[in-house]
């Protein structure tokens, strides 16, 4: 690998100095976010009740001598229950389950772990955290902090991208410290009240917060000083104006909030941090109490470094010798070490950029020196234009599937920026421009057919500036610009002709200016509050200006796209608040030296996106079906007014994000295709139209009743009996105990029915009406009567283990525990019900299909993006190998050097494309790939068949037939998956064919850690329903057609002594399940004599 460059004390970020995280990340044996990644696509909850995100942490990805198992599983099913509270109502509106993302789930499993240390072991929390932290010190470049104090444990920072979900981690942040408030009050038996506050830095965004509130099902209001006492059980919400020294008419004296028993959760942690008197009214509100905060702009806020250290050696200059209380101001006041010190979490932009969230960004530059050239800063505004208007075209071309699949919404083009009501303000400029583009047609048009030919804006080469910006106006319009003009007014100015300009002062909204083009429908608004700028727009001529004395306002109209408001001029309300998914092109205005956190906050808000199925994330280019030019829509174009903002910035950006669109190299890599001449390889598919939510799909086609297996189904559906194990949560709540239960210790119960009664058969209905909303099971029907009735009649559906006296009723509160227990085994049944007759339905429309050339499962190209730094030199050495590659000539890609130790390309005959690559350590690569390089597991698999071959005990195991393999494709649509065992999903299919016959074996190869899984979970149930499929092929295939046999492995790269869920002596059944261990040395020998052995 690429030496990297060492970091001095100059270039230092602020992401290094973090010591809470650096804490946090040595429990998980990481160092930064990056590392793991690999939890990215495993969302949703598995059918043991706790998340994906629980089992792959299991696999070793934490320090079991800080945190234990059992704690483990404790905080993931807090979060779990915290997150189903909050997004009930969500997704009732929605339609459609909100999940968790990897990373939401590590910054609440991170403030578990923290406030369980906080409430129940400080000084320990305390010890280790120092000792973090002079190990930082010791780096000779770091900043020298202070130890920690018991005083400085009050405070977590959570920094935070726009765009991340970040109002609904704050519900859940107050949920999590309810809890272990809660339980150190019941502790020492105290009956005290929480007291909860929301600092937020204006009325808007305290308006949105009481809305978000509401949505989360917690109680709010705004602060009333009058009221006291008589909103301590709802979150008061108060914007820091509104804090003061004394008590005034629409100030409150923060001496007033006093008490240590209250929780401040503070949006945009750090506003107030330039001026004193705002940092002391913050911290004398949080005083002795606890305090969450939250921004993404941690970065500019701090950008001065100074340490306490720092402001000491100061403060000594001044006054001489510090007293008890200067040294405390002054430790407060280095926000530098103060947010160093107490940030928990870092998802900041470069790191929700790096994980595809979000659009991309696209800088329109232009050189200040050449923009002030004759007209050129007029022609680079028509640019900005004209970037707008490309993503309006693409935009309505393609609508109804951008809408219905992607989930884009109509393009907003935004000036953002401040200061827009003085004489010689940008809000001026821009409608001069308007109007110049409005009142001189045959210039615009002029200027347009030169951007797109590329004769505008050449560099110091000679090379369009805006090359291949405009590649799908070209297609459309090329030598055609009179036609492109007059679509730009008809989809950007709401009319079929150049008139005037109409600036009209809608008075019924104070502040709010309509653009319309003379007597058509407005096209966009102004919103700049009231002042001097309609007076000084009177002076201009190239515009009329009107009023209209019963004008409604149209901002609040913007996300209403039936308006066809395409511009919004003025950015407070949109920095204070207000927001929008139409957001696709940015102009600048008025960009200062000093807003470095506005301008982030604002592009951050720019750069949302739903995505497709609601990801959040950008498309990858590599998907075949992606609409051309969708990339176009999914980036956020960026321009100034003048081109000089622009340099400002990039300033501000460029702390925040590691590598834009310029600094990253983006090679595509095709492959070769590698499937046999003489024989076409068999695979199963389910049948076209029958996925899912398809015309024929399981969710469209079956209705299913609660419990209740149609008749059609009898004899295919197998008795379902799940399992709930409660002693690890008995020993995660003690702190006593040191030796956990043993499996074949467990003591086997049944809820009490005598308690049955008692339930609240209401709530466990609606709980698990919910569950299903959360699962998008659409097609299945609840009938609570028939559910108690389940209940009350049947005992041999599920298998509880828990010690007897934890289930003696000694008090009402065994009512409570008994009845949780139920919900959470009705859920894991209803799961493992719902799974199996989509299996029994989907089995009846599986086929066996050909692989054929073209077809979705065969990668055609990887897509590598290479740091800009690194690019020259790796990206010859790629090109190399794809020229290898590409020319056929394997003989040289076998001797290709890879220009990172690290980075290995797999060139396996037997595979059916060339190559594959593996990336060792790839979270420190300088480059990412899509799809992404093989795992550790599957490199392993492959290697050690490669081996095989090689020494020719591959040829001895499958008795001379040809070998086949494909890595199955990543995206579930393209790949091959199995509804009939718990929705498994192998890595790789596995062929054996034996040419002279045209006899194949087929099986279906996962490679996986299995340390957490029991031997009773749906996916170890394939290999006897993979058998019950063969014999159905067969049937359609006829006599005639030589046979298909099939298989299925799982390969665990779990060693037997660390699995948590069986006794070493079961562990001879895993053969059975077709379970085999890559430790074992044999393990291919094994796999391919059962793959084989009963079809000899």
């Amino acid at each position: 690998m690429a030496k990297a460059t060492k970091k001095t004390k100059a270039n230092r970020t602020f992401h290094q100095e973090l010591v809470l995280n650096k804490w946090i990340m040595s429990l998980f044996y990481k160092q930064d976010l990056s590392q793991f990644k690999a939890l990215a696509d495993l969302e949703g909850i598995s059918a043991t009740g706790q998340t994906k995100f629980y089992e792959a942490l299991t696999e070793g990805l934490f320090n079991p001598n800080k945190i234990s198992l059992e704690k483990l599983a404790y905080y993931d099913r807090q979060i779990i229950q915290h997150w189903q509270k909050i997004t009930q109502k969500r997704n009732l509106q929605e339609n459609r389950p909100l999940q968790l993302k990897y990373f939401q789930y590590l910054s609440l499993l991170f403030t578990e772990i923290y406030l369980d240390r906080y409430f129940n072991q400080q000084d320990q929390l305390l010890s280790e955290l120092n000792q973090v932290l002079a190990e930082h010190c010791k780096d000779k470049d770091a900043p020298k902090f202070q130890p920690y104090t018991l005083e400085d444990l009050n405070k977590l920072a959570f920094w935070s991208a726009t765009g991340r979900g970040k109002t609904l981690l704050m519900h859940i942040n107050l949920l999590q410290y309810r809890h272990y408030w809660g339980q150190k009050n019941a502790k020492q038996d105290k009956q005290e009240k929480l007291a909860v506050y929301l600092l937020t830095p204006n009325e808007g965004l305290s308006a949105q917060h009481l809305a978000e509130l509401g949505q989360s099902g917690i109680e709010m209001a705004f602060f009333d000083k009058n009221k006291g006492a008589d909103l301590l059980g709802s979150v008061q919400i108060i914007d820091i104006n509104k804090l003061g020294d004394k008590e005034g008419d629409k100030t409150v004296a923060v001496s007033s909030f006093e008490g240590d028993n209250k929780l401040v959760l503070i949006d945009e942690g750090h506003r107030g941090s330039s001026g004193e008197a705002w940092l002391n009214y913050r911290n004398a509100l949080i005083g002795n109490g606890f305090s969450f905060e939250y921004s993404a702009t941690f970065g500019q806020a701090v950008k001065d470094r100074k340490t306490v250290a720092d402001f000491e050696k100061a403060e000594i200059k001044k006054k001489g010798e510090l007293d008890w209380a200067d040294k405390k101001a002054l430790r407060q006041k280095s926000i530098f070490e103060v947010y160093a010190k107490a940030i928990l979490f870092d998802y900041s932009y470069k790191y929700f950029y790096q994980d595809g969230y979000g659009k991309e960004s696209l800088i329109l530059n232009l050189d200040s020196e050449y923009a002030e050239q004759g007209d050129n800063e007029k022609k680079y505004f028509l640019a900005g234009l004209l970037s707008f208007y490309q993503q309006l075209y693409l935009f309505e071309r393609d609508e109804k599937i951008l809408r219905d699949q992607y989930l884009l919404s109509r393009p907003l083009w935004v000036f953002v920026g401040s200061k827009v009501n003085k004489e010689d303000s940008d809000v001026l400029v821009v409608l001069n421009y308007l109007a110049e583009f409005l009142n001189n047609p045959e210039q615009s048009k002029r200027w347009l057919g030169e951007i797109l030919s590329g004769t505008a804006f050449l560099d110091k080469k000679g090379q369009p500036i805006f090359r291949d910006r405009f590649t799908a106006l070209n297609e459309a319009w090329q030598d055609d610009a009179a036609g492109l003009y007059a679509d730009i007014l008809s989809k950007l100015f709401n009319c079929t002709s150049s008139q005037r300009l109409a600036l009209v002062n809608l008075k019924k909204a104070a502040g709010e200016y309509g653009l319309r083009v003379g007597r058509e429908a407005y096209f966009g608004v102004i919103n700049v509050g009231e002042g001097e700028f309609f007076k000084n727009a009177k002076n201009e001529t190239a515009f009329d200006c009107e009023e209209d004395t019963f004008g409604e306002g149209l901002f609040s109209k913007i996300n209403n796209e039936k308006h066809r408001l395409q511009l919004l001029i003025g950015s407070r309300k949109f920095s204070e608040g207000w927001s929008s998914w139409r957001v696709s092109t940015m102009g600048l205005l008025n960009i200062g030296k000093n807003e470095g956190s506005q301008i982030i906050q604002l592009f951050g808000r720019g750069v949302r996106l739903k995505g497709k199925d609601f990801s959040l994330k950008r498309t990858s280019t590599n998907d075949p079906l992606t609409p051309k030019y969708l990339k176009q829509l999914e980036t956020l174009n960026i321009f100034g007014v003048k081109a000089s903002y622009m340099a400002q910035f990039r300033e501000y950006l460029d702390i925040e994000k590691p590598n834009d669109e310029n600094e990253m190299i983006t090679l595509n890599f095709p492959t070769r295709p590698n499937l046999p001449s003489k024989i076409r390889l068999k695979t199963i598919r389910l049948k076209e139209g029958y996925r899912d939510n398809q015309q024929n799909g399981f969710k469209r086609q079956q209705t299913v009743s609660l419990y209740q297996v149609p008749e059609k189904y009898q004899g295919k559906f197998h008795p379902v009996l799940v399992e709930l194990d409660l002693y690890p949560r008995l020993d995660s709540l003690s702190t006593t105990k040191q030796v956990k239960t043993q499996l074949d210790h467990r003591d086997q119960v049944k809820l009490n029915r005598k308690l049955f009664d008692y339930f609240d058969w209401d709530k466990i209905y609606l709980d698990l009406w919910q569950f299903k909303l959360n699962q998008t099971w659409w097609n299945w029907q609840i009938d609570s009567q028939k559910l108690r009735e389940f209940v009350e009649q049947n005992n041999d559906w599920y298998c509880l283990y828990a010690p007897k006296e934890a289930m003696v009723v000694n008090d009402f509160s065994a009512v409570a525990k008994q009845q949780a227990i139920l919900q959470e085994l009705l859920e894991r049944y209803t799961e493992r019900f719902y799974l199996q007759m989509k299996a029994c339905y989907e089995a009846e429309h599986l086929t066996a299909v050909e692989v054929q050339d073209d077809d979705r499962a065969l990668l055609s190209q990887y897509q590598i993006n290479i740091q800009a730094d690194e690019a020259p030199a790796c990206e010859a050495k790629i090109n190399e190998l794809k020229q290898h590659i590409g020319q056929g000539d394997l003989a040289s890609a076998l001797k290709w050097q890879p220009p990172f130790s690290a980075m290995r390309a797999i060139l396996f005959d037997s595979h059916l494309y060339q190559p594959l690559f593996y990336l060792e350590k790839s979270n420190e690569m300088p480059l990412t790939m899509m799809p992404t390089a093989l795992n550790e597991g599957e490199h392993r698999f492959v290697d050690d068949l490669m081996k095989a071959e090689k020494s020719g005990d591959l040829d001895k195991w499958i008795g001379g037939r040809a070998l086949y393999l494909l890595r199955n494709p990543a995206n579930k649509n393209k790949g091959l998956g199995f509804a009939l065992a718990g929705n498994f999903y192998p890595d790789f299919l596995v062929w054996v064919v034996d040419h002279a016959t045209g006899e194949q074996w087929l099986s279906f190869v996962d490679p996986k850690g299995i340390r957490h899984i029991s031997l009773s979970d749906p996916k170890f149930g394939l290999p006897s329903t993979i058998k019950d499929l063969e014999q159905k092929l067969k049937k359609q295939a006829g006599d005639n057609q030589p046979a298909l046999h099939l298989s299925s492995f799982i390969l665990s790269v779990t060693d037997r002594n660390d699995l948590l869920n069986v006794e070493l002596e079961q562990t001879e059944s895993f053969t059975q399940k077709r379970i085999l261990f890559m430790q074992d040395e044999h393990y291919l020998k094994t796999m391919f004599a059962l793959m084989l052995g009963e079809n000899r």
